[in-house]
């Protein structure tokens, strides 16, 4: 089983087997956490300095004879340029492939501080390695070859409703005003639901798409988030991964998203007036000192009121009393 910077990278360099000159200075094949990935990129990256007319299956070739990677020859680094991800997806690649490198610079750093002891302040790289391990485990969040088959909830419960939304949002990122406007994300109740809701309304409400990595990444840094707060987030049998994915296959259409978002609403609205309806019986049943009905069981409406206590003067908003 892969992990997600192992994905992220996988992806990342489908595109620039696709696209070498992708393969920019910036990023550095010791960016790169995984030996082979990180191989092949070196490769594509000197061929392409030497041959920039070099592209497709022939790039492929020359790339994988030259990197000889265990697992990565030339027929599978031509499906995976065949694989290559849109264009809109690749700078969130990009990004966590650095961020993946400088959290292991980090983690560097902070082990070789410590283990000197030559540091004024040991508690910086203490942090520091905390830090770094911290996102280490976001980094190594399983990321299954195949979505691994989960039961869905019931439709016709409340998760199984905001699934639905989610995964028609996911289809739709277009329509993100139109549905934070009927339910924001604080009135959904599932941890993993309301997480991915606002990342890809976030996302839609500026024109953008978020992809299957960014949501199980945006869900395991919130995960992460709840616990260093002393939140307990519910556990899941289902990988986030998965669940992302079977959110990604839910059929929708264009309607799904509004029908099921009112009748979210419409539940949410139901459960209120219930409270509303309860929350009597549990106060005081005496009614305000203004109604001559002082209490519940008092039917007269000609029975005069009981004496009112005046209060003291009170200050005008410009002065006085009165």
């Amino acid at each position: 089983m892969s992990t997600l910077i192992t994905e992220a990278e996988r992806r990342y360099l489908a595109a620039v087997l696709e696209r070498p000159e992708l393969a920019v200075d910036a990023i550095e094949a010791r960016d790169l956490a995984h030996p082979g990935y990180a191989a092949v990129y070196q490769a594509v990256q000197e061929l392409h300095r030497e041959q920039p007319e070099l592209r497709g299956a022939d790039l492929t070739r020359a790339a994988a004879e030259r990197a000889d990677a265990p697992g990565l020859d030339a027929e599978r680094l031509e499906r995976l340029r065949a694989d290559a991800p849109a264009d809109s997806e690749i700078p969130f690649y990009v990004g966590m492939v650095l961020d993946g490198s400088a959290q292991r610079d980090l983690a560097t750093y902070a082990s070789t501080a410590l283990a000197s002891g030559e540091t004024a302040d040991p508690e910086t790289p203490r942090l520091n390695a905390r830090h770094a391990e911290q996102y280490r485990q976001l980094f190594d969040t399983p990321w299954p070859d195949q979505a691994v088959a989960a039961i869905a909830p019931e439709t016709a419960t409340r998760t199984g409703h905001e699934e639905l939304l989610v995964a028609a949002l996911m289809a739709y990122p277009e329509q993100a005003r139109a549905l934070v406007g009927i339910v924001p994300p604080e009135a959904v109740q599932d941890f993993r639901c309301r997480v991915a809701y606002e990342a890809v309304a976030s996302a839609g409400w500026d024109g953008d798409f978020t992809t299957d990595i960014s949501l199980v990444w945006q869900i395991a840094k919130a995960r992460e988030i709840a616990i260093g707060l002393g939140d307990t987030p519910p556990g899941y049998t289902e990988p986030d991964a998965a669940f992302v994915a079977r959110l990604a296959r839910t059929e929708t259409d264009q309607k799904t998203g509004v029908d099921t978002a009112k009748h979210l609403l419409t539940e949410d609205i139901k459960a209120s007036l219930t409270a509303e309806r309860q929350t009597p019986e549990m106060m005081d049943r005496s009614t305000s000192p203004a109604s001559v009905f002082h209490h519940a069981n008092q039917i007269d409406p000609h029975a005069p009121p009981e004496p009112q206590h005046r209060q003291g003067p009170t200050q005008r908003p410009a002065g006085g009393t009165r």
